[in-house]
């Protein structure tokens, strides 16, 4: 395991060692140990200024905040942090403003034909798109061929049934297949085999039903939840920033941020 020697770091003259910042770093997933090591840090730090904060306001002392900092934790945020309901105009402005956030999907029946190949194998992957070509010239010339040919060259198990799928919506296929399937309309094929990491597909649509918009009624708590939350975040941000700029930190500069830092 590498491990990247943090600098040394102290909240208020309570240091951070190293050992927690590794141990930290499982909690914080990300593209690179260096930035896992960061938000580690950052997380740690946080913490370290909430529990001082709490000890600060007889809400516990120091030692029995380390044994259940969670506990603590939410108990000071539950008294220092006041974040207002968002009222009902506040809540239709919001949809207002949003309105495909709350349409729904289209749908669709669907078939398609997979010619697989690894995207890691590039002369598997020229076959494939070759083969691809020829069958989609082939139902360009009868589409009628479309479900004949899905029998005998797909890879995927829908070839017993011509390639059918059945219903499909939003986030059900790779992202590339459901880019071309949301840009085609009923009873179209694809133009062009389309590469996804399975290998190439040619895209049939027997049926869209377009999406709706949903009523505010449906959606009206779903908002007043999403603006409370943005709420806190905002003012947990303000509440750190405001206990960083109070507190001697060293090592590490607190900076601002638009989620919580404490999980």
């Amino acid at each position: 395991m590498n491990i990247i020697k943090a600098p040394g770091i102290s909240v208020n003259g309570i240091k951070i060692t190293p050992e927690q910042i590794n141990f930290e770093v499982q909690y914080h997933p990300s593209r690179s140990l260096f930035s896992a090591k960061y938000e580690a840090m950052q997380a740690l730090v946080v913490r370290e200024l909430l529990i001082q904060r709490a000890v600060d306001l007889n809400l516990c002392n120091y030692d029995k905040a380390l044994e259940n900092p969670d506990e603590i934790i939410d108990k000071l945020l539950d008294m220092e942090i006041d974040v207002p309901i968002a009222d009902e105009k506040a809540c239709k402005h919001f949809y207002k403003n949003n309105k495909k956030k709350f349409f729904t999907p289209p749908l669709f029946e669907a078939a398609h034909i997979l010619f697989l190949a690894s995207p890691s194998d590039d002369i598997a992957r020229e076959k494939a798109l070759e083969r691809a070509v020829k069958a989609l010239d082939l139902i360009n010339k009868n589409p009628d061929d479309f479900k004949k040919i899905a029998k005998n060259q797909s890879a995927c198990s829908s070839a017993k049934t011509g390639g059918y799928l059945g219903q499909i919506t939003k986030g059900q296929t790779t992202p590339e297949f459901e880019s071309a399937l949301f840009d085609m309309q009923e009873g179209e094929i694809s133009p062009t085999p389309i590469a996804s990491k399975y290998g190439y597909h040619i895209i049939k649509v027997h049926k869209r039903i377009e999406g709706k918009q949903l009523p505010f009624d449906a959606v009206e708590e779903w908002i007043a939840d999403h603006l409370k939350s943005q709420s806190w975040q905002r003012a947990f941000s303000q509440y750190v920033q405001l206990l960083a700029g109070k507190a001697e930190i060293s090592g590490f500069l607190v900076k601002q941020s638009d989620t919580p830092l404490v999980q």
